[in-house]
This record gives C-alpha cells, structure tokens and sequence, in this order.
C-alpha cells in the first residue's frame, strides 16, 4: 500500500513539473509589445503598427497605398460640402490607411517621414479629406521638427479655414489645429516660429495635399 502511494506521488510531481515548464516557456513565447511614449516635438500619439500579417488582402475599404483621385475627389481639388462623407466608414474608403488615422482619429506620422516635411515646390497646401485650400507654400520654413511646419495659414493667423481647439492629451496643454470646414485633424501651433507672426503650425503630411504652380 505505501509503495502504491509513494509511486502516486512521484507521478503527481512529475505532471505538476511538466505544467510548470511548459506555462513558462509559453509566457516566453508569447508575442510581446513595445509601449511608445509620446512624439516629444509634436506630443502626438505615434501611429499604430499596422496589424495586417503579411501577406494577406487589405480590407476593400481600407486602401492599401494613396488612393487616386477617382478614390478621393480632394486630390483633384475642392469637394463639394454634399459629397463630403458622414460617417467614419465612408472617410476609409477615400483615405489611405495613414491618411485615415491622423486626420480622422487625430493621430500623426512618425519625424521626417512625411511626404512633405522638407519640400520646398511653390503651390498650395489643401486639406486631404475636403480640399480646402489651407497654407501656402511661402509660408512654409524649415523648422528642423520634421514635420511641414507654417507660419501662418492661407487666409492669415485667426482667419476662417484653420480652426484651434486645447488639447490636453498625453499630460500635456497644446493647441490643436484642424480644417475648419471638415474638421480634419492637421497637427499643432506652438509659439516658436519665425516673424512677423511667430507661430509654427507643425502639420502632418498625411492631412495635407500640394497643388503644386
């Protein structure tokens, strides 16, 4: 009887130290994330890592590059306030996925990785998702930020196409910029710019489009 219960035993150690092992290898295992802080230029929240494994089809309503203009009718230019989307939905199926995410959802792109950071072509700035004429190309300087940085918008500091709205996301006060007639998310306007206005509107390249001259 003893010998019964002692083998009992042995086998119930040798189970209990299999489910040990194998629950740490698999907390080992497990896919891990990264936790990114704040830009700490533009104190926006980075863009999110895209969860399409790869190799799979983007969704059809998710385009997978810059869509064309027969896509997105503001590349071509100003949209009509009845074609204008309603719903979050509608805006995916004209924006790019990144486009989507920082105009929309008021996230931003990465430093120096925008499409227009460090270009200087004379023409006009417009907004990604309507098409309304926002900055002009002589108002734009390199601010070092990495970001399309103006000093003033198209119609001039408090003017009626660029709407500033506090911020105080991520422990921080700022003010926030957005198209005023579609409600675009743009970027930020901090008070370090050059004169005569001394403002720097830090604008992603994803809310912007260049008409160029």
């Amino acid at each position: 009887m003893t010998r019964l219960r002692v083998a009992d035993a042995v086998r119930l150690s040798i189970v209990g130290c299999t489910a040990v092992v194998l629950a740490t290898w698999a907390s080992h295992s497990a896919p891990f994330q990264i936790a990114t802080a704040a830009d700490p230029v533009s104190g926006a929240a980075p863009m999110p890592a895209d969860p399409t494994p790869p190799g799979s089809t983007p969704s059809p309503t998710q385009p997978s590059g810059d869509p064309s203009a027969e896509v997105n009718p503001a590349l071509a230019g100003r949209v009509a306030d009845e074609d204008l989307p309603k719903t979050n939905a509608e805006w995916r199926k004209r924006l790019s996925p990144e486009q989507f995410e920082v105009a929309r959802k008021k996230g931003t792109e990465r430093a120096f990785t925008g499409k227009y950071w460090d270009t200087t072509t004379p023409g006009t700035y417009r907004c990604i998702c309507c098409g309304e004429p926002l900055f002009k190309s002589n108002e734009k300087f390199q601010s070092g930020c990495g970001w399309p940085s103006f000093s003033s918008p198209i119609d001039g500091v408090k003017g009626e196409t660029v709407a500033e709205h506090e911020d105080v996301s991520h422990f921080m006060r700022r003010t926030e910029v957005t198209c005023r007639r579609c409600g675009a998310h743009l970027g930020h306007v901090f008070n370090d710019g050059p004169p005569p206005t001394g403002l720097r509107y830090c604008i992603n390249s994803a809310s912007i489009v260049l008409d160029k001259k």
